[in-house]
């Protein structure tokens, strides 16, 4: 299975102008634009996020969705950026490489320690692994002048 089915995308691109990138019935370019996309996030999210808990397969018929929907969107943003980019260069257009930018914003501020709703790392008592914890026996002390 993979992380995004088809019915995904109709949120965000017409599906005329899908077939248009990719008229293939397998969906070749937007698999491989999808494993791109999803390794960029994982390798964001991997250090103090459990990626295997976020980037479950989605669902089968009748099955709950348990994927996050801002993080659904997020692939699709960052998918649909990488195949204009093959597609065309050089006509991108303007709101591909806004959400785009937006999307890898938030993934960098996320890995730089911002607040995000996502499950962390946890080891096997269920301890919080991957953040840095400093303790020390000292008081501290007030540098200031």
């Amino acid at each position: 299975m993979a992380f995004l089915i088809e019915t995904d995308y109709d949120v965000q691109i017409r599906s005329e102008i899908s077939k248009i990138i990719d008229p293939s019935t397998e969906r070749t370019k937007y698999k491989k634009a999808e494993a791109m996309a999803v390794s960029q996030m994982r390798n964001h999210l991997a250090g103090r996020f459990d990626v295997d808990a976020i980037f479950v397969d989605a669902p089968g018929d009748g099955e709950e969705d348990l994927r996050d929907p801002f993080i659904v969107m997020l692939a699709i943003d960052i998918t649909l950026y990488h195949i204009w980019t093959k597609e065309g260069p050089n006509n991108i257009p303007k709101t591909r490489e806004l959400r785009y930018n937006d999307a890898l914003k938030w993934l960098q501020d996320v890995q730089a320690g911002a607040a995000a709703d996502l499950p962390i790392k946890t080891d096997e008592d269920g301890e919080e692994i991957g953040l840095m914890k400093v303790w020390s026996q000292r008081e501290p002390e007030d540098q200031t002048y």
